[in-house]
């Protein structure tokens, strides 16, 4: 058996898949991005912020929380990822603490950010590049929460963010 490869036009492929898990993808320029990108909600309301990068300073909740329970009103959540797979539009992600896990999944909206260069076409390739002794804790982030009833009603952010959006980096 043959094996996979990457998409003839892996962001057009990356895009739709991320779209029909609910997310959104955006691309930006690594100088200034917090200024290029489209926010779910206006950038200059937002009163409390968890991010794990420097060019998106934390506010506050994001920055003065003392335990996990603090980020109930987290307005958004911004994190790293190490790479991303076509495949499934998911971005692995390893939170450096117990309060970066809880942010990705108490925020009203979760960007993840990583690396243009740095995507898979599958997940075969995906679990290949991640060394099992290297964390404790990984995983993969893909589109916002989702859940549905007995009436197949679907409902977006009910047990997490109710928005995600990838943001790939280039120079």
């Amino acid at each position: 058996m043959p094996e996979p490869s990457m998409p003839i036009d892996p962001m057009a492929t990356l895009r739709d898949r991320l779209q029909d898990a609910g997310g959104s993808l955006q691309f930006a320029t690594r100088s200034g991005w917090t200024e290029q990108i489209q926010w779910p909600v206006e950038a200059t309301t937002l009163r409390h912020v968890y991010s794990s990068l420097n060019a998106m300073p934390g506010r506050g909740v994001g920055l003065s929380s003392k335990t996990n329970h603090d980020l109930a009103d987290l307005d958004v959540c911004v994190l790293a990822a190490e790479f991303v797979v076509i495949e499934n539009a998911a971005a692995w992600q390893r939170p450096g603490c117990l309060r970066e896990r809880a942010a990705a999944l108490l925020a009203t909206h979760l960007i993840v950010v990583a690396n243009a260069t740095e995507i898979v076409a599958t997940m075969h390739q995906a679990y290949a590049r991640i060394a099992p002794s290297d964390a404790s804790f990984g995983w993969f982030l893909c589109g916002p929460s989702k859940t549905a009833d007995i009436e197949q009603s679907l409902v977006l952010g009910a047990h997490g963010p109710r928005t995600m959006s990838l943001i790939l980096l280039s120079d």
